[in-house]
């Protein structure tokens, strides 16, 4: 496990669980720096921006810069700028808005190119409304993940695909492309970036129809910690199944 060039962790769940780290992953994190490891961040969390969650991993002790942190976002840009979109309409928050323009984008709600919808807790009926008119006048729109809830300290509450749903059932269109785990785009891009084979990358999750699933559809081995939502007695039940089970991700002991 201690072979490969890139180490890919999910967040809530493998690194920490709320504001509480989870025992050894830190100082096995700071191992594999030392030996000169590639390390990554990823989320689907589209409503924080890189800054806000490098912020939190240096505040809980974490060595790491905005670039080590993937989000579903850097590949909705990254597709935006692959098919030279200009244009768009951002159905999401404050903080995924300022990203995309700060990649270079303009945000037009009257003759968008595309529409990116986000997880927008700040969510409006007039987002909804305009999001809507564009899609009946025949504009795509692409979503940045497709979690349908995020958990609380209340238990689950409505994430990115409860806001898909709406859309679908108001205008009947689907969206044309939706990123983030479980798809492969992430993984893909901090390959390409990176300059990795597929082969030399393990991705290290809590879910099994997230993090796992999203390894399986890449092509690269994967880590299961059961520090999260999973139970070991869910993995011998599922036809998705990890390269490696620990109870959390502890390398050093």
């Amino acid at each position: 496990m201690t072979d490969y060039i890139c180490y890919c962790f999910d967040l809530d769940g493998t690194v920490y669980v709320g504001n509480t780290l989870i025992p050894g992953v830190v100082e096995s994190i700071k191992w594999l720096k030392e030996n000169n490891k590639i390390v990554r961040f990823i989320s689907n969390n589209s409503s924080k921006s890189n800054t806000e969650y490098l912020q939190k991993l240096n505040t809980l002790g974490l060595d790491c810069n905005s670039e080590d942190i993937k989000l579903s976002t850097d590949s909705v840009i990254y597709y935006l700028k692959e098919k030279g979109i200009n244009k768009v309409y951002v159905l999401g928050t404050k903080s995924l808005q300022k990203q995309i323009i700060d990649a270079g984008f303009e945000i037009c709600s009257h003759s968008p190119e595309l529409i990116v919808v986000g997880y927008d807790n700040e969510l409006t009926y007039s987002k909804l409304k305009t999001a809507c008119r564009l899609i009946n006048n025949h504009i795509d729109y692409i979503a940045t993940h497709c979690d349908i809830f995020c958990p609380s300290e209340d238990g689950p509450i409505p994430d990115i695909g409860t806001i898909i749903s709406v859309l679908e059932k108001t205008t009947g269109v689907e969206p044309y492309k939706i990123f983030g785990k479980p798809n492969s785009d992430l993984i893909e891009l901090i390959a390409k970036e990176n300059s990795v084979h597929k082969s030399d990358i393990l991705m290290i999750g809590d879910r099994l129809y997230t993090d796992i699933l999203m390894a399986d559809n890449a092509k690269v081995d994967s880590v299961l910690v059961l520090s999260g939502d999973t139970k070991r007695e869910e993995i011998e039940k599922n036809i998705i199944k990890p390269t490696y089970i620990l109870r959390s991700f502890n390398i050093l002991y």
